[in-house]
């Protein structure tokens, strides 16, 4: 069930995009079959495809066959001839193949008009295996972007030698699907602005107070806003989870910077959200085997974190100044390559919205706590490395538009916990990680014609067992669960989406991906390798009670 814009009148229909959004997510609940073949070391990606629409798309080719070295491929995208829209949903559809050889694992974007498609990275080869798989992403909220003819470009940063001889390839389309006769079209963004480099392009965050900003006067009339991000570690800071206080970096030969990292929005110098860190694993990430054939959560094709910045409507609407919405990463230690888009829905009543903020208690660093309990004895070093950080915070702001006054409230909490335990000697290396990040995101409009509720609840368990003589158990979920509601049960729509689970130790692996909604749409699946190879593909479109 969607909630569209004749779900209430005025600024009603422009706030239930938030739910619209969470909505589409439980759209792709319904697989389209993704091929498996056991005893096969290619690609095993847990993550079912996007739900196409029954009807027919239209096709806009963006590249084919490029081939990847260190510098960007460029192309200009048009929109699909003799389509005009409007369309119910947007696809992107990518392919990317390796040579057998050697090559590392590579991270790859791809950007139409400054604004990032797709964020990811990229499986590792075998002299005996060049894998090859599909990925997608519904980017219907980009509808406006893609009205018009952009220029864009795809990097997968891929570097050759006399070693690293793997060359990458990749093709990408979009796909346009019209909205069936007698529905609506989805409620989507109006202005679609880059948090990124110039003209498109990740930046690096090398340090806590390094940021990356929008800065620039916006339309008079915003209603709603919304900010995606991706916060990707790499360099110092790819296995960020396993670092520790600067003082015990050298002792426990870690990395430094702590254990923490977030990012931090502001809205004009305000603090204005969080975004929690996903601890994504790359294929080569610690051991490459524990990751072929099956990639850890998200790894090929991140997912952003979404940030509400819908009290701040009043305050961006001022057209007065140039107003810098602005991301740092809390701990970044060389470094954090990020991306994201600022995504407006206008008052198409009314040309100018006003408001202010009338409560903002986030503070604008977090504190975390650090205990340890690290010790040194007859050469053994051992001992307890523990990170606390909880979030509570309420930010409040009034939003007049054409359609009445709305108060818009954002209440997130949420607690970060590593619990690190050392065991070192001349001859082991022992390091266990227990990390949990819980966030939980509430959001209110109160409006004249009624309210619109939304619950999202985020969690990423991470468990890393490492020990130098007997390998390496890794565990990392995802886990998503999204409620939204209008005038209590007027329309209400439900989503526990991206329940999935990888689990590797030595040369064997197993994923489990599940999915529900209130629609009554159920997807499950499970995956099982052994030796690189494929050995259980489950897949079922019933729930299991």
């Amino acid at each position: 069930m969607k909630f569209r814009a004749t779900l209430m009148a005025g600024v009603l229909s422009l706030i239930a995009a938030d739910a619209a959004f969470a909505a589409r997510l439980g759209d792709a609940t319904l697989d389209r079959n993704m091929p498996f073949k056991k005893g096969s070391g290619n690609v095993a990606v847990i993550e079912p495809a996007v739900a196409h629409p029954d009807e027919k798309p239209c096709v806009v080719d963006l590249y084919n066959g490029a081939q990847f070295g260190a510098n960007n491929a460029y192309f200009l995208y048009n929109p699909p001839a003799n389509c005009p829209g409007p369309y119910s949903t947007i696809v992107l559809s990518v392919d990317v193949s390796l040579d057998a050889g050697i090559q590392y694992d590579r991270s790859g974007t791809i950007w139409i008009g400054g604004i990032p498609l797709w964020f990811g990275t990229t499986a590792e080869p075998t002299p005996g295996l060049g894998p090859s798989w599909h990925f997608e992403r519904d980017i219907t909220d980009y509808t406006s972007l893609l009205s018009g003819a952009n220029t864009g470009y795809v990097l997968i940063a891929n570097y050759t030698n006399n070693q690293d001889t793997s060359i990458i390839t990749s093709s990408a389309k979009l796909l346009f699907y019209p909205v069936p006769a007698g529905q609506t079209a989805p409620v989507v963004p109006d202005v679609i602005i880059p948090l990124a480099a110039d003209g498109g392009g990740t930046v690096g965050l090398n340090s806590g107070t390094d940021t990356v900003a929008i800065d620039q006067t916006l339309p008079t009339n915003v209603a709603s806003a919304n900010l995606d991000v991706f916060l990707q570690g790499q360099s110092n800071d790819e296995f960020w989870y396993t670092c520790v206080p600067d003082d015990l970096a050298s002792e426990l030969q870690s990395c430094g910077g702590g254990a923490l990292r977030e990012g931090e929005i502001t809205v004009d110098g305000a603090p204005a959200g969080v975004a929690p860190a996903y601890p994504w694993i790359f294929t080569g990430g610690i051991n490459p085997r524990l990751w072929a054939p099956i990639p850890g959560v998200q790894t090929l094709n991140f997912k952003p974190f979404r940030v509400p910045l819908t009290p701040f409507a009043g305050v961006l609407s001022n057209g007065a100044i140039a107003h810098q919405i602005a991301l740092s990463v809390y701990g970044a230690d060389s470094y954090f390559s990020v991306a994201g888009a600022l995504m407006l829905y206008l008052d198409h009543g009314g040309n100018q919205v006003t408001g202010s903020i009338t409560k903002d208690t986030l503070d604008g660093q977090p504190s975390p706590t650090v205990t340890n309990t690290i010790t040194s004895k007859n050469g053994v070093i051992s001992g307890d490395v523990n990170t606390v950080s909880p979030r509570n915070f309420v930010i409040s702001g009034s939003v007049v538009t054409s359609a009445g006054t709305g108060q818009y409230t954002v209440r997130q909490t949420g607690n970060f916990t590593n619990d690190q335990t050392f065991n070192i000697s001349s001859t082991d290396y022992q390091q266990n990680i227990q990390q949990l990040t819980d966030t939980t995101v509430k959001t209110l409009l109160e409006a004249p014609g009624g309210n619109v509720m939304g619950v999202s609840k985020y969690s990423y368990p991470l468990t890393v067992d490492y020990d130098q003589r007997s390998g390496t158990t890794i565990a990392q979920k995802f886990l998503q669960d999204v409620t939204n509601s209008a005038n209590g049960s007027t329309a209400k729509s439900h989503l526990l989406d991206s329940i999935h689970t990888t689990t590797v130790q030595g040369m064997a692996s197993e994923a489990h991906y599940a999915t529900t909604d209130s629609a009554g749409n159920c997807f499950e699946r499970t995956l099982k390798a052994a030796v690189s190879k494929l050995t259980v593909a489950r897949t079922r479109t019933t729930c299991t009670k």
